[in-house]
């Protein structure tokens, strides 16, 4: 056992641990709200009440659901009989009006009572500083058990049992209790915008509340229809029940697809004032185009053939598309050496391009001549012939020494010279001559005379007649001459 007296530094270390926890004690009790006889005193007013067993000192005095002050005492006034609390005001929400009235509330139905004050009128005079409020200006508190007493029997049995049964039904849903009060302002907030439409269409609502009222009363009318009502609707719940966790899920996903859609709206509505114009102009084209539609639809199965086969041309173009324009940009510097080359290839290319039907019509009709099949001699398999048709005409029997005027010969017809439907145009007019065809000799057998007469010799031998198709340098590069002189491109 240490007999020795503490030193100085020991003594100062208990001293100053002993002021700390007197310093956090006092915080704390300042913090929750409690009162010392070193601070100053507050703007103070006074109210008497008959039934303020459940109010104590610290209890909140409110206006407008606002904390504006404390109760700092609660004692009872012998003289009166009544209970008299003495309310200490924040300084901002000092003094009050001369009008303001005072009732105990609960803020939950176990009790804890506070006071809520009337916010009273701007314009009257103020409470002096320990002011009492008038006995008529303090509301009698009525409990809940008086609220109950008033009940019959019957009614205070079905709300005990009410009462019961929210109690089972909320077993263990705490929390979504809680989560169900925290939307009950913005609910209460909707409601009232929804009550103020309501308010604006009275008469509807009138109209709507007396057919309602119709219709309960034939529902009245028929209770088995009814029993089986409420049977269904509980089934229903039931089952909505058993999807809560879905129902929630969609419930919190609802409001961010209504910004999303509001949003998209919006957009909807700035495009659609935007394109109106557009629309306008086109709707003379959308009648028209509408039988092209219908006559489009033949062709949609075809159409979906072609775009399922892109696809593996598409996936290809990944790849080809980067080394096609890779080859591009790698042949700018020879087709820069090209170039004097191009530039007189081009005029060819271009006098080429006014023959490009003639050109088609060659290859197609080449091969169309080649597609004919036979089955082969040896009788396995098929084997492909040429279809060449002859012109019959005398002009083909032998030689003439003369330009017979039946002949439409042109070696450099204009293009699209075989459309003409009056007949082949010449080179040039010289060669529209009044030649005649010669007649059937006497030495011709009849039998062979008879045949030529009917097929190389017809009733009207001239043909259509003669003309001059325009100088093929105009017909194709715009130069007034026979034929095109083709110069480089500069």
């Amino acid at each position: 056992m240490n007999k020795q007296a503490p030193s100085a530094g020991r003594i100062l270390t208990l001293v100053a641990f002993t002021a700390s926890c007197i310093g956090l004690l006092l915080y704390l009790w300042i913090s929750f709200g409690g009162t010392t006889s070193l601070g100053p005193r507050g703007y103070e007013i006074s109210a008497e009440f008959n039934q303020a067993t459940e109010l104590g000192s610290q209890a909140d005095v409110r206006i407008s659901g606002v904390d504006v002050g404390k109760v700092i005492s609660v004692g009872l006034d012998r003289r009166t009989g009544l209970t008299r609390a003495v309310m200490e005001i924040d300084p901002q929400f000092a003094p009050r009006p001369a009008d303001t009235r005072a009732i105990l509330r609960q803020k939950t139905l176990l009790g804890e009572t506070y006071i809520e004050l009337s916010p009273g009128s701007a314009t009257a005079r103020k409470l002096p500083d320990g002011a009492m409020l008038p006995r008529g200006q303090v509301a009698p508190t009525v409990q809940l058990d008086q609220i109950l007493s008033t009940f019959d029997p019957a009614t205070r049995q079905a709300f005990e049992t009410w009462m019961q049964q929210d109690g089972i039904a909320l077993t263990n849903r705490g929390e979504d209790l809680n989560e169900a009060l925290a939307e009950l302002y913005p609910f209460a907030t909707n409601l009232d915008s929804v009550l103020a439409v309501l308010n604006r269409d009275s008469a509807a609502t009138s109209t709507l509340l007396n057919d309602s009222g119709q219709v309960f009363s034939a529902i009245a009318h028929s209770p088995a229809a009814l029993r089986q009502l409420i049977v269904n609707a509980d089934g229903a719940f039931s089952a909505t029940a058993a999807q809560s966790t879905a129902l929630a899920q969609t419930i919190k996903a609802f409001p961010p697809f209504l910004v999303a859609t509001k949003t998209t709206v919006d957009r909807v509505a700035r495009f659609a004032q935007t394109t109106k114009p557009l629309v306008d102009e086109l709707r003379p084209a959308a009648v028209q185009l509408s039988p092209a539609l219908e006559s489009l639809a033949v062709l949609a199965p075809q159409l979906k053939s072609l775009l399922v086969n892109v696809g593996p041309l598409t996936h290809a173009s990944k790849a080809g598309v980067p080394a096609l324009e890779t080859f591009l940009n790698d042949s700018v510097p020879l087709l820069t050496r090209a170039t004097p080359y191009l530039a007189g290839v081009i005029p060819v290319i271009d006098y080429i391009n006014d023959y490009r039907r003639e050109i088609a019509g060659f290859f197609a009709n080449g091969t169309a001549a080649s597609q004919a099949t036979l089955p082969a001699a040896s009788g396995h398999g098929l084997v492909h012939y040429v279809r060449v048709s002859s012109p019959i005409n005398p002009e083909t029997l032998t030689d003439y020494s003369n330009r017979l005027s039946s002949n439409r010969g042109n070696p450099y017809l204009v293009p699209n010279g075989y459309q003409l439907l009056d007949g082949l145009p010449v080179f040039g007019s010289y060669l529209c001559t009044s030649n005649p065809q010669p007649t059937i000799g006497p030495t011709i057998p009849a039998s062979l005379a008879a045949v030529l007469s009917a097929d190389y010799y017809t009733s009207d031998p001239g043909g259509p007649p003669c003309k001059a198709q325009p100088p093929l340098g105009e017909a194709t590069t715009g130069q007034l001459k026979s034929f095109p002189q083709l110069q480089p491109t500069p």
